[in-house]
């Protein structure tokens, strides 16, 4: 979509830490006349291969979250917006949720609980880790500590109803099973909640959660954006 939107002179330089991701996108855009306007590269985010002040927009999409130093990654994204530029972090949002608020299975609260338990999960993991930088404000401030001015955010809703398609069945109950069977996850959620859980993932189970016919998904989905600024000279 980014390629689509520039002109054939232009390019747009995509970077990832997995060879594998890079390799198979560079396959899947080898024949193609607007996939020729994208140039991959290996690299974290937390060092880019690029002069300060390179691009007029910089996008990086639920990444930021799973670095130790948020702060110093935001930083290194924010060298290589252009004067005037603009960078997109899409992070944060609205916790999805797809089951009615009380099933008689469940009881009530059950999606309230299940986005607790992934906040406390992810907070241990990567937020309070080894060799984790703590940083105690949220993604506007974030970007405003990491030099962009003009801060702003806007939330997108994404939702689909139920019948679902297999692809969208296979999203949500990916979503779902970890909490059931990953033992890792044992201490964040009721003994009573994972054995609900588990029937509701189970196709032969009367409780089978795809059965139902009054599920919604939805998620808000948050793009925080800031501008740039300096006099450094930029490209394309």
């Amino acid at each position: 979509m980014l390629a689509e939107s520039i002109g054939d002179d232009d390019f747009v330089d995509a970077a990832d830490t997995s060879e594998h991701l890079l390799e198979y996108n560079r396959s899947r855009f080898a024949d193609d006349r607007i996939g020729k306007r994208i140039r991959f590269h290996e690299a974290p985010i937390q060092d880019l291969p690029f002069d300060n002040g390179t691009f007029d927009l910089v996008w990086s999409s639920r990444a930021v979250h799973h670095l130790a130093d948020q702060l110093a990654g935001v930083k290194e994204l924010a060298r290589v917006v252009a004067p005037g530029g603009k960078l997109a972090v899409r992070e944060g949002g609205v916790s999805a949720r797809f089951m009615p608020t009380t099933m008689e299975l469940t009881g009530t609260g059950l999606n309230e609980r299940l986005a607790d338990a992934m906040e406390s999960w992810f907070a241990s993991h990567v937020h309070f880790g080894e060799d984790a930088v703590p940083y105690p404000y949220g993604w506007t401030q974030l970007l405003r500590d990491a030099g962009m001015e003009d801060v702003t955010a806007r939330t997108f809703i994404h939702e689909f109803l139920a019948p679902f398609t297999e692809l969208q069945q296979s999203f949500l109950l990916g979503g779902i099973t970890r909490w059931a069977t990953d033992e890792s996850r044992r201490d964040y959620l009721s003994e009573k909640d994972r054995s609900a859980l588990k029937r509701l993932i189970d196709p032969g189970d009367v409780e089978y959660v795809f059965n139902r016919p009054d599920l919604h998904f939805i998620e808000g989905i948050t793009v925080y954006v800031g501008s740039g600024v300096g006099t450094d000279t930029h490209g394309s």
